[in-house]
């Protein structure tokens, strides 16, 4: 695990150098998640398991375009419950899991310049492939649905000194139904280190 760490912090590393190089910016961000709508229906509990990694070129002074990619967990113990999958039902403690790894493009308008604090307003667009899995004793169902999503965002980027900011971001994360799972929601709240020129 160690060995693991090691080697993405050298990653994130070169990656944030050659941002610096290109009037960029590249955050790591700590991931908080709050399910909401369908999301909500099958999972109701917050989750502090996740991750967001994001990059963004400037292509004037207040737009940057890029990407992100992440990765959040959901969990939650069901006491007592019915589990059917086609003529089969299961009753007892259910384990319920759903793995979220958005994948997008993004665009970001940021209000200010010349400023240490820049609200900005952003649009995300991609997939998200949700990968949902139900623990029943030694039982166990999981399945994959990759979904189109969009995620509108507003934050705070704070240039705390000359290439180190901090981000806040509070983005609302919609995927549309597809067969076998209706469309999911939840709002993300992301803390970050941003490296920048």
């Amino acid at each position: 695990m160690k060995k693991h760490i090691i080697i993405l912090a050298i990653i994130c590393m070169t990656v944030s150098n050659a941002s610096l190089a290109q009037n960029s910016l590249f955050s790591m961000n700590y991931a908080v998640t709050v399910p909401l709508g369908n999301t909500n229906d099958y999972i109701d509990q917050i989750s502090g398991r996740g991750f967001v990694l994001e990059y963004q070129k400037f292509v004037n002074k207040y737009w940057a375009i890029g990407g992100e990619v992440g990765h959040t967990t959901l969990y939650k113990k069901e006491a007592n419950q019915v589990y059917t999958e086609g003529t089969a039902s299961l009753s007892g403690v259910q384990y319920r899991y759903q793995y979220n790894w958005p994948i997008m493009i993004t665009a970001n308008y940021y209000v200010m310049t010349g400023e240490a604090l820049r609200p900005y307003f952003g649009l995300g667009l991609g997939t998200v492939a949700h990968d949902r899995q139900i623990d029943m004793g030694i039982f166990t169902s999981q399945n994959t649905y990759w979904q189109f999503a969009l995620r509108p965002e507003f934050g705070l980027l704070y240039q705390a000194s000359e290439g180190v900011g901090f981000r806040f971001g509070a983005k609302y994360f919609q995927s549309f139904e597809t067969n076998g799972l209706a469309g999911q929601s939840n709002l993300g709240l992301n803390f970050g280190i941003v490296f920048s020129n």
